[in-house]
């Protein structure tokens, strides 16, 4: 059974904005709203360690994932390494600067963007201390989370090694099967995080709201 939290801050379903009281959620379970039936929070069977420990290891492949090759492209004798812009750059190079625009975001900026994000919301909880900004993060955090699409990139990769290996001579580098394992971690970091309602309300907000407002009811959990 759930048990009640000790955070002032309401539950507030993001649909219908009917406000529940807060309450601790065990391994697995998830709390929907009385009213229209929304998911407004789930737990994660792994403990609440996963999301820190994904965003951590993405931000740690990042970097050899930019530095290190990409792929090494050779012919004839000559080859050429490239490297996670290399694509970027030539498309830009081709006169098609949206879609190289396009592809250094989502694939590149936008990712790690998001898993800073996610790090500045949860090392300072894990080590006891509130976040700063806390409200800023977490929508910031909801508008990356739409645009972050690594492994789109990987695919396109993929697709395209397929396609040339028949004309020139491919070998995939230490930097892509980085950058395939920080898609993965910020999958799977993103999964763990309990986005699941609008941006908590400050300590002043939460105040106001506790004694303008008569007790909410607790959320039901199933």
């Amino acid at each position: 059974m759930p048990s009640r939290s000790s955070s002032s801050v309401p539950l507030t379903c993001r649909l219908c904005g009917h406000e529940h009281q807060p309450i601790t959620l065990a391994p697995g379970d998830r709390a929907y709203c009385v009213r229209c039936g929304t998911v407004l929070a789930s737990r994660s069977r792994l403990g609440p360690d996963v999301a820190i420990a994904f965003t951590v290891t993405g931000l740690i492949l990042a970097l050899p994932a930019m530095l290190l090759p990409f792929i090494t492209a050779s012919k004839l004798g000559r080859s050429r390494p490239g490297l996670l812009f290399t694509g970027v750059e030539g498309l830009w190079d081709h006169h098609m600067p949206l879609l190289a625009i396009w592809v250094c975001l989502c694939g590149a900026v936008v990712p790690l963007a998001l898993l800073a994000t996610l790090a500045g919301l949860l090392v300072p909880e894990r080590l006891g201390q509130p976040p700063l900004q806390s409200r800023l993060l977490w929508s910031t955090a909801h508008a990356l989370g739409h645009w972050a699409m690594p492994e789109v990139q990987v695919l396109a990769v993929l697709v395209a090694l397929m396609k040339l290996g028949t004309l020139i001579n491919v070998t995939i580098g230490a930097g892509f099967w980085c950058y395939a394992a920080m898609s993965c971690a910020l999958l799977f970091a993103w999964h763990s995080f309990e986005l699941s309602v609008l941006a908590p309300a400050s300590p002043e907000e939460a105040t106001v709201v506790a004694e303008a407002n008569a007790p909410a009811p607790a959320p039901a959990v199933a």
